[in-house]
């Protein structure tokens, strides 16, 4: 493949200029420049209403999401199915498998967190007290230890350029109550997605079942890449 220009490095995953460095009290973590300050703000509203929150995901690489790709398939991670129940990877064929896959994590090249403007958030206190992260849709529903916040956002996040891609089932990824996007910078890297390029990226990194979702990349890029609210 071609070198990438700096703006195909952002949209696929790879380091470039666009990215920088938050640091916040407890952690620090990567994210698009531009992305900076409406973060900073509204983590700010959150906590002056009480509702003071951790980012469990931000900028991930190209590497970084084919790792998760690579263990979810071989099964060294747990691989859900549509009710967030373990499957046993060894009785599922490529084909179930990739389905199964596509609904939780995007193929490599893909995902919304290479661009360092999607961030997967949730209350500080739960952790604290010890609560597991799973990322589930009963964590931010009713009686869940994230109510909360998700009725905060759903009253809210407009306010600050943000939304939620994934805030209902459209037929392709689970619903994700808990990941933010930041509009302005995210809507155009969207439209910037080739099939070629991801079709060059996927080859060269031998990715599990990468062949044969090839066959179909297009119906996939349709279905859980442009699919969003």
């Amino acid at each position: 493949m071609k070198q990438l220009t700096e703006r195909q490095k952002l949209c696929y995953g790879f380091a470039n200029r666009y990215l920088t460095e938050l640091v916040l009290p407890e952690q620090t973590i990567t994210l698009h420049k531009n992305a900076v300050q409406p973060l900073s703000d509204l983590m700010t509203a959150l906590k002056n209403d009480d509702l003071p929150i951790k980012v469990i995901s931000h900028w991930r690489s190209f590497d970084h999401q084919l790792a998760i790709w690579q263990k979810k398939w071989s099964g060294e991670r747990p691989l859900l199915d549509r009710d967030s129940k373990p499957l046993e990877v060894d009785h599922l064929t490529d084909q179930q498998k990739l389905e199964a896959l596509c609904f939780w994590s995007a193929l490599p090249g893909t995902s919304r967190h290479h661009w360092g403007t999607d961030f997967d958030i949730f209350l500080s206190e739960p952790i604290a007290q010890g609560h597991r992260v799973e990322l589930v849709q009963s964590e931010f529903g009713k009686n869940g230890v994230c109510e909360s916040l998700g009725y905060w956002l759903d009253n809210n996040l407009a306010d600050f350029d943000f939304y939620r891609p994934y805030s209902e089932y459209r037929g392709g990824v689970c619903p994700e109550p808990w990941h933010i996007s930041y509009r302005p910078e995210a809507n155009p890297l969207l439209n910037e997605i080739r099939a070629t390029e991801v079709a060059l990226l996927v080859r060269q990194c031998n990715l599990p079942g990468g062949e044969t979702l090839l066959n179909e990349l297009q119906d996939y890029l349709q279905n859980y890449v442009f699919n969003v609210s």
